[in-house]
């Protein structure tokens, strides 16, 4: 037991170097937890997971979630929303892969240190190429929309609009406004640096 744990030990210590161990980790547990302790949900009726700010989570001044951990957080809480309403599912069979492909987030009020949330992933639209997410970061305490995400999901090799018939038994709505006009927004940068290029 005690030559286990001498080779153990540093390991461990090695992988927490090279890697970003409690990312893999947390990543693992939403999809595990849901699985275990969730139904499956439909895609058009969105999915949530809880978090928690703690030390790891704040800025330079202990006070709030820095910047950088609302982005990280999507990650969970998007593939969760893959995982639970059967997306993830659907692209493996199909062969086909998912890709960010732009995101822009509207903070509206810090979450405080030692404070729970909750994240929310709703689909707002998919056309041929892409699904669109919009998720929120909520406070549980005073149900504040502390952030707004809106985001592209690039679906590739497959075709979005059947997989999305498929699992919504519909076709896309109308586009919402605010997502058109940042979808606009992403189409002016793209093309300015396909200029440089």
């Amino acid at each position: 037991m005690l030559c286990f744990l001498c080779w153990l030990v540093p390991l461990l210590l090695v992988l927490y170097v090279v890697a970003d161990v409690n990312y893999f980790l947390r990543i693992g547990f939403v999809i595990l937890w849901g699985r275990l302790f969730q139904k499956k949900a439909k895609v058009t009726d969105g999915t949530t997971i809880y978090g928690f700010c703690t030390t790891q989570d704040v800025d330079i001044f202990w006070r709030h979630m820095n910047n950088a951990r609302y982005v990280r957080d999507l990650d969970f809480a998007r593939f969760h929303f893959y995982d639970r309403t059967g997306i993830y599912e659907e692209i493996m069979k199909r062969k086909g892969h998912a890709l960010q492909g732009a995101t822009t987030v509207r903070y509206r009020r810090t979450i405080p240190i030692f404070t729970p949330y909750k994240i929310t992933t709703n689909v707002v639209h998919w056309d041929d190429k892409a699904i669109y997410l919009e998720q929120q970061f909520i406070t549980v305490g005073d149900g504040f929309v502390r952030a707004i995400i809106l985001s592209k999901q690039n679906i590739l090799d497959i075709d979005v609009l059947d997989m999305m018939k498929k699992l919504t038994g519909r076709e896309p709505g109308k586009e919402p406004q605010e997502l058109t006009l940042w979808l606009q927004g992403v189409e002016v940068a793209s093309a300015k640096l396909r200029k440089k290029d």
